[in-house]
């Protein structure tokens, strides 16, 4: 039996017609997915105010929630599964008086197109801290040179106790994560 090339034609159009299909429904089949986290400072760390807004880590000892670390992992999962993923809200509560931070990252596909693959952060805590987060900002788009389309997630101002100012930015690195069409 010889296939005529109009017949060959349908049979792989019906063929590409369901991948677009099965990929259609695989990248809209995730809707969000909900990072959390929490850590508390030890007593016996020192300028445990600084290390309050630790949100990823301190130089100086290590310490820290790796919130920026996990949220990354989250979004590069993401994007291998073939989708742009996005940072779409990011929620911190903090408790000066038990030195507690609880955080919470919601990540969706991309509504923009864009591939959101890292998140920065940088703050202070104290008097003029202000003044000192933001004077960081532009410093930390210097950290990667690929990473471009910096757009501010959360300006976080601590509502009680230790006054915290911290900055959140996603960014996208078409370089090496270029965004799915």
């Amino acid at each position: 039996m010889k296939l005529k090339f109009s017949e060959i034609a349908i049979g792989a159009s019906i063929g590409v017609f369901t991948y677009l299909l099965i990929e259609f429904f695989r990248k809209k089949k995730i809707k969000s997915i909900i990072i959390k986290g929490e850590y508390t400072v030890p007593e016996n760390i020192p300028n445990r105010a600084d290390a309050l807004h630790s949100f990823e880590r301190r130089k100086s000892d290590g310490f820290g929630g790796y919130m920026s670390t996990k949220i990354n992992k989250a979004l590069r999962d993401l994007y291998s599964k073939g989708i742009n993923p996005d940072i779409t809200d990011l929620k911190i509560t903090i408790d000066s008086k038990k030195y507690k931070v609880n955080w919470e990252a919601t990540i969706e596909p991309s509504k923009s197109g864009k591939a959101f693959v890292g998140l920065y952060t940088v703050g202070s805590a104290g008097s003029g801290a202000d003044q000192r987060a933001k004077s960081q900002i532009e410093g930390m788009k210097k950290w990667n040179p690929n990473a471009k389309d910096y757009t501010l997630v959360l300006d976080f101002k601590n509502p009680t106790g230790i006054y915290i100012r911290q900055f959140f930015y996603k960014w996208t690195n078409p370089k090496d994560f270029p965004p799915f069409n």
